[in-house]
C-alpha cells in the first residue's frame, strides 16, 4: 500500500470514528437475554494488567481473560518504581521517560535503571493467597475455572519475556487453562489484521497497528471456545455510559453530580465509556466482554476510537454474541491531586501500581479498588434485568 493510500484510509477511519461518536446514543436499554453473572475481559498493556486484576479479584464471575503485553497480578507491589523497574523492560518507554525526567528534575535522582528483571512468581502467588484468605479478593479456587489467553510480541520493548513467562506460570499454578499465542515480530501495540491501522512498528503512536495478526479475534474465540466462528461487518449500535454514575463515592459523602464527577476525576476516569451492542443481541442471548485500552489510548478521542473501532473487537461481537464495554481512563498530572502526588498518572494508564489507593499497599488490586468497583458497577448496569 502506498503512503498516500494508507493515509487516505486512516483519514477515512477517523471520519468514521467521529461519525460513530456523533451517532452514539445514551445508555443502552435493558438487554433481556444478556448473561448476568459471568463475563470475559481483555486488555492491552496497562489495560491487560487491569484485566488480570479484574479476573483474579472477581474470579467467581470472570470466565476468561485476554492479555496483550501485560504484567502479572500484583507485580508492582504497590510501588511505581517496582512497576517500571521490575515488571517492565526499563528505560525505554515514553511513559518511563516522562515520569523519570520529571522526578530527576525535581529531586536530582533517577527512578529507573535499565534492563529486564526477574519476577518472583512465588511471591505473587503467596500474596494472592493471603488476599483471598483476608476476603479482599474471591477465593483462589475460582482462578482454576479461568480461560487465559496471553500474547507478547517478540519486538515488544515495554513488557518483556520475563513478565510474559511469569504471567503464564502464575495462572498455571492456580490451575487456569492458559494459551500463549505464538510470538510474532510485533512491538508494544494491539496487533490487527487491518493494514489501515498503520505500520507495525513503534512509530504507530495510537498503539493499534496493522500487523497481519488479529489479536482480538484470536483471544475472543479462545476465551469463548468458539474457534470456527468468522467475523462480520460489525452491524450494531454504539451507546454512551457516563462513568461518574458508576464511581464509588466516599462513605458518608453526598452522591450528587458534583461529588461523583470529583470522585471520577480523582481516580483518573474519563467522562464517558462506549458500549457496542450487536444487532442480534437485542433478541438473542449474549454475554458481556470488557475491553480495556492501554496507556495514552484514552487521553485523546482519536486514539480511544482507534482502539474501540480499530482494535478488531467490533467485527467479532455479533458472531460471538458479545456486548462490548470499552471503559476509558485519562491522565492525572503530577501534583494535580495535591503536593503528596508527585507522580500522578501522566500517561493515562489503568491503575496497576496504586495511584488510586495511597496508603493501601495492595488495595489497587482488590475488590475495594475504586477503578475495579467502577468497572463492576458498569458490568452490573449492563446486565440489569428489565423492569
Amino acid at each position: 500500500m502506498t503512503i498516500i493510500a494508507s493515509l487516505a484510509r486512516r483519514i477515512a477511519l477517523l471520519a468514521g470514528c467521529l461519525a460513530a461518536t456523533a451517532q452514539a446514543l445514551d445508555a443502552p436499554p435493558p438487554l433481556d437475554k444478556l448473561e448476568r453473572e459471568r463475563f470475559t475481559v481483555s486488555g492491552l498493556s496497562s489495560g491487560a494488567a487491569m484485566a488480570v486484576q479484574l479476573a483474579v479479584v472477581h474470579s467467581a464471575r470472570v470466565s476468561g481473560v485476554g492479555i496483550v503485553s501485560g504484567p502479572p497480578y500484583l507485580c508492582a507491589q504497590g510501588f511505581v518504581t517496582t512497576a517500571t523497574n521490575d515488571c517492565l523492560i526499563t528505560g525505554r518507554s515514553a511513559w518511563r521517560a516522562s515520569v523519570g525526567s520529571l522526578f530527576e528534575s525535581l529531586f536530582g535522582l533517577s527512578l529507573f535503571d535499565s534492563g529486564e528483571h526477574d519476577i518472583t512468581v512465588q511471591d505473587l502467588i503467596d500474596d494472592t493467597t493471603r488476599l483471598a484468605r483476608l476476603g479482599r479478593i474471591d477465593p483462589v479456587a475460582g482462578i482454576a475455572r479461568l480461560r487465559v489467553w496471553e500474547y507478547r510480541g517478540s519486538e515488544d520493548r515495554v513488557v518483556g519475556a520475563n513478565a510474559s513467562a511469569a504471567q503464564a506460570a502464575y495462572f498455571r499454578h492456580f490451575g487456569a487453562r492458559v494459551v500463549q499465542d505464538a510470538a510474532r515480530a510485533t512491538p508494544h501495540t494491539m496487533p490487527t489484521s487491518d493494514p489501515a491501522q498503520g505500520a507495525c512498528d513503534t512509530g504507530d503512536t495510537d498503539f493499534v497497528s496493522g500487523c497481519d495478526f488479529d489479536a482480538a479475534g484470536s483471544l475472543l474465540r479462545n476465551l469463548l471456545d468458539m474457534p470456527a466462528v468468522q467475523p462480520d461487518t460489525g452491524d450494531g449500535q454504539w451507546y454512551v455510559l457516563q462513568q461518574a454514575d458508576f464511581v464509588p463515592v466516599a462513605s458518608g459523602a453526598s452522591a450528587d453530580v458534583t461529588n461523583r464527577q470529583e470522585a471520577r476525576r480523582a481516580i483518573g476516569l474519563a467522562k464517558e465509556a462506549l458500549v457496542f451492542v450487536p444487532a442480534r443481541c437485542i433478541a438473542q442471548r449474549c454475554r458481556i466482554h470488557v475491553a480495556l485500552h492501554g496507556c495514552r489510548q484514552g487521553m485523546q478521542d482519536a486514539s480511544y476510537r482507534a482502539f474501540t473501532d480499530g482494535a478488531g473487537y467490533v467485527r467479532w461481537a455479533g458472531p460471538l454474541r458479545l456486548v462490548l464495554l470499552f471503559p476509558r481512563v485519562e491522565a492525572i498530572r503530577p501534583f494535580e491531586r495535591g503536593v503528596w502526588d508527585s507522580v500522578g498518572n501522566p500517561q493515562g494508564c489503568w491503575d496497576w501500581w496504586g495511584y488510586t489507593t495511597p496508603g493501601d499497599l495492595h488495595g489497587y488490586a482488590t475488590r475495594d479498588a475504586p477503578q475495579i468497583r467502577t468497572l463492576m458497577n458498569m458490568v452490573d448496569h449492563l446486565a440489569r434485568p428489565a423492569h
